[in-house]
């Protein structure tokens, strides 16, 4: 019998499983909530660059340069034979007048292959706001698939990631896979197969699959078909879905065992990592730095020949991860990616093939702004150049500002500043020449010097070049660098910004299971510290801004992690805020909620952001008192008013 279902199972597996096989989830963050999910070049047409792309939407020069670049670069899928999902050819020529200036300061240049005039003058994509949509907007729908009508949620949302548009035509494809779940291969396959075909609605939109379900759906499924002569289906691709719903699966969260706790790390190639803790076992399955050591020995050659500055960060974050509150921090693909490109040409003239257990399509992208990559691709890497070592930074980016592929060509092109700053020039020539031929880093995003800098620099050593009869480069002309946004010679490195007090916390470990606080919580909380309102914060400043953070983060470890995913309800927000003289009506309270609640409730991030926030409201009340004329014991304004004023 079994033998049968199976035999069935093939036979429409192999009229369906090619139909939609074509089609994956669209992953660039800068492509989301453009009308469509799904795509089948993810990482980007022949002949485009996703990275570029993601650089000219990041530059915000035009209202619908990502609906554009997006629906270009990584088209809808379906647009090959639909000019309705193609963009407008005046669409195009509004975004290359809009954006021609921006992207030139940029020294961004216009795709090649996007010429506006072969793009649809009708019928086609004229904008976000005025594309036309297959279907209204989305909304929630009770699930009617039979299959699927047992799960623990019942709601879904349509399209699903192949492309479904109905809940009809989704369960009469996932009916070829009935004979497998009757078969009971994998308890997983269900859930799986459900995620993808009738996806939980959340707010009209879809929680995408969980890849590490798949990968165990896969495992427990694929050899039984492939006796028959199946294939996994290249529709659920395990490799196409993301790991960042996973922790909303039950049994899949990335929750590490009690056990496991923070080591100092011993591995001799990684102990000088900007982290000094792991936590074992790793991805590989070593139990034990030793067992990890040994086996990462076998690059130790690779790195030392300096193939890819990327290649030695990459191998500790598998074997030594960075451990977080006992949780390893996830490898990131890109970071693998750029590695895997520098020094894979390199081992095959020996033989030698990239390794299978270091696939970068296995891994995830969720990771990957703790290892200095930016939303549009770009990504720092540690500085070699023996002059621009020891400064106020340690990561760069390639290419340079002179568009220097590499550190190693940029270090042959400075020659002469290298004896030139170690003789008679003033010391800013130094930094400044750094900045330029290994500029500053941070987020995967370049940090340019500004014209005043270059100014300062070329004041206190073109006199000395001239009597060497070298005049001072032309690419290095004051004029072609900002006047804003950049990095100037007053900048005070024993100061911290909100960018510099989020990389510190982060470092300090002042997250929750690798969540790590925003950018935004980062704003408040120098707002809070802030006493000389500088805008940044002074070393002692930073003492009592990190004793702050600790005392919330305990308190949200000691008393809300326990649930998952961790978060704080309603009543335990109330008694934190009670327990800080912050007393609401219910009026008051349910506006602050909302405005503040995730789907589970309030997160690490948002619970450190509404005490801060408060926090700064009574404090400015409290300084309104203290500056009234008369010793006033009743205030015209009450507290309580004035905090519900600011919440309503």
């Amino acid at each position: 019998m079994k033998h049968l279902l199976l035999v069935v199972l093939g036979s429409l597996l192999s009229q369906r499983a090619h139909s939609r096989a074509n089609c994956k989830p669209v992953t660039s963050s800068f492509c989301q909530g453009l009308g469509y999910t799904t795509t089948a070049h993810p990482t980007g047409a022949p002949g485009f660059s996703l990275r570029e792309a993601g650089q000219m939407v990041e530059a915000a020069c035009s209202p619908n340069v990502a609906v554009l670049m997006c629906r270009v670069v990584v088209p809808e899928c379906g647009s090959e034979e639909s000019s309705q999902m193609k963009p407008c050819r005046a669409l195009c020529e509004k975004v290359k007048t809009d954006c021609d200036s921006a992207f030139k300061a940029k020294r961004l240049l216009w795709p090649t292959r996007l010429r506006c005039e072969t793009l649809p003058q009708s019928n086609c994509v004229q904008g976000q706001d005025t594309s036309v949509p297959e279907t209204p907007p989305a909304s929630c729908q009770t699930i009617t698939v039979p299959v699927c009508s047992d799960l623990s949620y019942t709601e879904t949302v349509l399209p699903n990631v192949l492309g479904h548009a109905t809940q009809e035509e989704a369960g009469v494809a996932l009916q070829v896979f009935a004979p497998l779940i009757q078969v009971g291969c994998s308890t997983h396959l269900k859930p799986l197969l459900c995620s993808v075909y009738t996806p939980k609605c959340l707010s009209g939109t879809a929680r995408p699959p969980c890849r590490t379900q798949c990968e165990q759906a896969k495992s427990g499924c694929e050899s039984l078909m492939n006796k028959i002569g199946l294939r996994w289906p290249e529709a659920l691709r395990c490799e196409a879905f993301t790991t960042e719903s996973c922790e909303h699966v039950q049994g899949f969260g990335v929750i590490q065992t009690p056990t496991a706790s923070c080591q100092t790390i011993t591995v001799p190639l990684c102990r000088d990592l900007p982290y000094t803790e792991t936590v074992l076992p790793n991805m590989l399955g070593h139990e034990t730095q030793r067992a990890a050591g040994l086996e990462v020995d076998q690059f130790s050659s690779l790195v030392r020949v300096g193939c890819s500055t990327h290649l030695k960060p990459f191998l500790c974050s598998v074997y030594t991860p960075e451990c977080v509150s006992g949780t390893p921090r996830l490898p990131c693909r890109t970071v693998c990616e750029h590695a895997r490109s520098g020094c894979e040409s390199l081992m095959n003239k020996f033989g030698i093939q990239w390794p299978d257990s270091l696939k970068c399509d296995a891994l995830t992208t969720e990771s990957c702004e703790h290892y200095g990559v930016g939303s549009s691709g770009g990504i720092c890497e540690p500085i070699t150049i023996p002059m621009c070592q020891g400064l106020s930074y340690n990561q760069t980016i390639s290419p340079n500002l002179l568009g220097h592929t590499s550190q190693r060509e940029a270090v042959g092109k400075m020659s002469f500043f290298n004896s030139l700053v170690q003789t008679m020039c003033l010391v800013d020539i130094r930094l400044f020449v750094c900045m330029v031929y290994a500029p500053k880093c941070s987020a995967g995003e370049v940090q340019r010097p500004c014209r005043s800098f270059c100014e300062r620099a070329k004041r206190g050593c073109e006199a000395l070049m001239m009597t060497f009869g070298v005049s001072w480069p032309d690419e290095l002309q004051c004029s072609s660098f900002p006047e804003d946004k950049c990095i100037s010679e007053d900048s005070r490195p024993e100061m911290l910004n909100a960018e510099g007090l989020l990389a510190k916390l982060i470092a300090g470990g002042y997250s929750v299971r690798g969540k790590t606080l925003s950018l935004k919580t980062a704003h408040l909380l120098l707002t809070l510290m802030d006493a000389d309102k500088t805008g940044d914060l002074d070393v002692v400043e930073v003492f009592k801004l990190e004793t702050y953070v600790a005392a919330l983060r305990r308190e949200y470890v000691q008393s809300y992690e326990t649930r998952t995913p961790p978060s704080v309800t309603q009543t335990q927000m109330k008694k934190a805020l009670s327990r800080r003289e912050l007393d609401f009506d219910d009026k008051t309270f349910r506006v602050l909620w909302q405005e503040n609640r995730s789907e589970d409730g309030i997160d690490y991030d948002e619970f450190v952001a509404v005490l801060t926030k408060l926090q700064i409201l009574k404090e400015r009340f409290q300084a309104h008192l203290l500056s009234l004329p008369c010793d006033c014991h009743v205030a015209s304004f009450s507290f309580k008013q004035f905090m519900t004023s600011a919440i309503i």
